[in-house]
């Protein structure tokens, strides 16, 4: 239970990492990331944050592999193994998800060579990578990261293997969930617009965004449960 608990701790610190390494364009005055032509300056200029937040991510992948037996163990005494073994998937799920976003942002060195030879290939390299990476894979790793920690705090509160304070932190991920479950609806026309993106209020997506590094902050929660069930019961023995 102890490496269980450890595995926990370095996904989630892994997750807060890479999350702040895709905050970095903004950091360093790259507003408008969504310009092909601006990430290209970016990268050309920063590269190593790609290959950072890449090999954050491999780490948390690696780590979330052995997460999702480690919660399956911790659930084991008062769980059913059909609910252990659908919550061990939905890990895996989720390192794999990660894992291939991570393999993306290790592709900065052939997408910058794409736009040395010609700025436009640079350019639909990069576009392709965003929308498979960051709205793909990144999305889905979210997706199931978040879904995992709602099933392990329904699971966790409904058998009392885990605290109920830490189910109860569990809202923040459920949040995460509902929001990325609704954003087709809250981007809809509306009013006769001819686009939803105006009706989205701005507030609701910056939620949906600090909800990312507190559900990855859940993570680390259930690391410190975990050892901390650890050391109980090494002292009980």
């Amino acid at each position: 239970m102890r490496a269980g608990g450890l595995a926990v701790m370095i996904a989630g610190l892994a997750g807060v990492t890479w999350f702040a390494f895709e905050l970095m364009p903004q950091v360093l005055g790259f507003e408008d990331t969504d310009n092909p032509a601006v990430s290209l300056d970016y990268l050309g200029r920063h590269p190593q944050y790609y290959a950072f937040a890449g090999i954050s991510l491999f780490i948390m992948a690696m780590a979330l592999v052995v997460a999702s037996f480690a919660v399956s163990d911790a659930l084991a005494p008062r769980s059913s193994s059909l609910t252990r073994r659908v919550l061990s998937a939905l890990g895996l799920f989720t390192a794999a998800f990660f894992f291939m976003h991570g393999v993306l942002r290790e592709s900065v060195g052939p997408m910058l060579y794409l736009g040395g030879l010609n700025s436009g290939w640079g350019e639909s390299a990069y576009l392709s990578i965003q929308m498979v990476g960051i709205h793909g894979f990144a999305q889905a790793g979210i997706m199931m990261f978040c879904v995992w920690a709602v099933g392990i705090c329904a699971a966790g509160a409904r058998s009392r293997a885990l605290p109920l304070w830490l189910c109860i932190l569990g809202v923040f991920p459920a949040l995460r969930v509902v929001i990325l479950l609704a954003g087709p609806i809250m981007v809809a026309p509306t009013n006769g617009s001819e686009t939803g993106t105006d009706a989205l209020p701005e507030i609701l997506w910056l939620g949906s965004i600090a909800l990312i590094p507190l559900a990855m902050l859940w993570w680390l929660c259930l690391g410190a449960v975990l050892l901390a069930g650890h050391r109980t019961k090494g002292a009980a023995r």
